[in-house]
C-alpha cells in the first residue's frame, strides 16, 4: 500500500521531499543530503530528523471488502469514524472485524466497550472464528471496560460464568482497565490514553468503541459530543490512530444530530429492493474527510472467518431511481 501511494504521488510530481516526503512544488532546496522542499526540511535532515513516509502511517487499508471497495487509496489515519446502521447489519461484527484486521497486520488495538463485559467482547471474536488469546498473551489488545461496573449485582456475574467465560475472563484479566465510573466521560478519556500509552500506540493501530448508544443512556448529549471531539484530539489528530465507534443509525431518531464532529460516516443498510421478499444488507460511505470514496452502495454478506464479503455494487449515485433517493443518506 505504501509504494502505490509512494508511485501515485511520484506520476503526479517526479521529484520527491527527502525529509517529508511529499511532492516539491518548485524548485528544489538541494545539498548533499538530497532535494527537498524547502529550507526547514533541508536543514531538519540535517540534523539526522528524517520523518517516516506519510504513506506508512497516514493511510491505512482496514481489510474489511466493502470499505476497501470502496476507499482504494485506504482511510486517513487521523480519522474519527462513525459507524453506523439499524439493528441487523452486522455492525457489532463490524466492529470486531476492524480489531482483528488490525491484530492480523501486526498492530495493537483498543476496544471501549459500553455494551457487553470484555469476555462477551471478545467472544464475538471467538464465534468468527478468530483467535485473540495469542494478541492478549503478546499484550497486543487492551479492552476498557465500561460496562461490568454498571452491573447492579457484579459479584453474582462473576460467580456464575461458565467454566469457558470464566477461562477467557482470567485470560484477559491483565488485558483489561476496569473504568469505575464509566459516566464519566474525561475518566474514561484518561484511561483510553493510558492504554494507548502501555501499548505504545502512535502511528499504528486503532481504537473502537460500542457504543455511542450506550455511553448516550448515562450521560446527556453534549458530554458525549465532548467526548468525542476530545478523543478525536488527543487520539485521531495528535497521534494519528483511527477511531470507529457504533451507534444506531445517525439523524432525528438516532444520535447523534450534530455529524460534523466526525470525520467520516459509514452507513449500513436493509433494503428489500434489489431482491423483492428479502432483505439484503449494503454498505455506503457518506463522508470520509481527507479520502476519495466511490458514492456508491456495496452489497455484502456476512460469513464466519472471512468477516463481510462484498458482493455486486449497486448502480452509482448519478443513475439511482427515485425509491434509491428515498432510501440514501443525506448527501455530504
Amino acid at each position: 500500500m505504501t509504494e502505490h501511494l509512494r508511485t501515485e504521488r511520484s506520476q503526479e510530481h517526479p521529484l520527491e521531499c527527502g525529509h517529508c516526503y511529499y511532492p516539491i512544488p518548485g524548485e528544489p532546496n538541494e545539498s548533499d543530503d538530497g532535494q527537498f522542499c524547502s529550507t526547514t526540511c533541508l536543514e531538519a535532515a540535517e540534523d539526522d530528523s528524517t520523518m517516516p513516509d506519510p504513506g506508512a502511517y497516514k493511510r491505512i487499508v482496514t481489510g474489511i471488502e466493502p470499505i476497501d471497495s470502496l476507499v482504494h487509496n485506504g482511510v486517513p489515519a487521523d480519522s474519527f469514524v462513525l459507524l453506523s446502521g439499524d439493528e441487523g447489519t452486522r455492525r457489532d461484527e463490524l466492529l470486531s472485524e476492524l480489531v482483528w484486521r488490525a491484530l492480523e497486520r501486526g498492530e495493537p488495538a483498543v476496544i471501549v466497550s459500553y455494551a457487553n463485559p470484555p469476555t462477551a467482547t471478545l467472544e464475538r471474536l471467538f464465534e468468527n472464528g478468530w483467535n485473540v488469546l495469542p494478541a492478549l498473551e503478546n499484550d497486543r489488545l487492551r479492552i476498557l471496560d465500561c460496562f461490568t461496573h454498571r452491573l447492579a449485582d457484579r459479584e453474582q456475574f462473576l460467580e456464575t460464568r461458565t467454566k469457558w467465560a470464566t477461562f477467557v475472563g482470567e485470560t484477559c484479566a491483565d488485558a483489561v482497565i476496569e473504568v469505575t465510573e464509566p459516566d464519566d466521560v474525561r475518566s474514561v478519556a484518561t484511561n483510553l490514553l493510558g492504554a494507548l500509552e502501555d501499548l505504545e500506540m502512535s502511528e499504528t493501530g486503532l481504537v473502537t468503541i460500542d457504543s455511542l448508544d450506550e455511553l448516550g443512556t448515562l450521560v446527556q448529549d453534549h458530554l458525549v459530543h465532548n467526548f468525542v471531539k476530545d478523543v478525536r484530539a488527543t487520539v485521531c489528530k495528535a497521534r494519528y490512530v483511527p477511531i470507529v465507534a457504533g451507534a444506531t443509525t445517525a439523524g432525528a431518531d438516532g444520535y447523534p444530530d450534530e455529524e460534523y464532529v466526525f470525520d467520516g460516516i459509514v452507513d449500513l443498510r436493509l433494503t428489500e429492493e434489489l431482491t423483492p421478499g428479502a432483505r439484503v444488507t449494503q454498505l455506503g460511505v457518506r463522508k470520509l474527510v481527507g479520502a476519495r470514496y466511490l458514492p456508491q452502495w456495496v452489497t455484502y454478506e456476512y460469513e464466519p472467518v472471512h468477516g463481510l464479503v462484498a458482493l455486486e455494487r449497486s448502480r452509482p449515485a448519478q443513475q439511482s431511481t427515485a425509491a434509491d433517493d428515498r432510501n440514501a443518506p443525506p448527501p455530504q
